[in-house]
């Protein structure tokens, strides 16, 4: 049986001890405990996406030029306004392509198309801007997911039903 290391990726935090100091205000002298702080972030890969990808895009795959397009052309809230057919322009590349690559990031769960020519990109995935602005854009996006969710069960609800009325009637 191997035993997995628990390795922290927390502050450390070290007491050192007590120290004396002067209190600016009032003169008076005031014991203090002093600690040392340390951040730690081992064990993560630190990586600059924009440079990941200007480097793979390097390499040559449409694919990934697609997707570096995507990336470098979102608004402030994650979406992507343009259509198949301008990427397909402005890349130089087949429209096929485009499409398939399209298709592939929404069936990943990279993006999703919220109208005709409307691309929403997961902010669980990328997000360029603060943490509140991720958090409001994230929840617009989950939400989104749920109403998605709802119609579509509600529609497989009517065929089913249409469906088990057409084969009564047969019989």
């Amino acid at each position: 049986m191997i035993k997995k290391k628990n390795i922290t990726t927390r502050k450390k935090t070290k007491v050192i001890g007590t120290k004396t100091y002067i209190d600016k205000d009032t003169g008076e002298l005031e014991k203090m405990h002093v600690i040392s702080i340390e951040e730690r972030d081992a064990n993560f890969h630190k990586i600059w996406l924009g440079h990941i990808v200007q480097s793979l895009d390097l390499i040559g795959n449409k694919k990934i030029k697609v997707l570096s397009y995507l990336m470098e052309n979102l608004n402030s809230e994650n979406m992507f306004l343009k259509g198949q057919k301008e990427v397909a322009e402005s890349l130089n590349i087949s429209i096929q392509t485009v499409s398939r690559t399209f298709r592939a990031l929404q069936e990943s769960d990279f993006m999703r198309q919220t109208k005709y020519g409307i691309y929403q990109v997961n902010p669980d995935m990328i997000f360029k801007g603060g943490k509140e602005k991720r958090l409001n854009v994230l929840l617009q996006y989950h939400q989104a997911d749920k109403e998605e969710r709802k119609c579509n069960n509600e529609t497989d609800k009517k065929e089913r039903k249409c469906n088990n009325e057409n084969i009564t009637q047969d019989n």
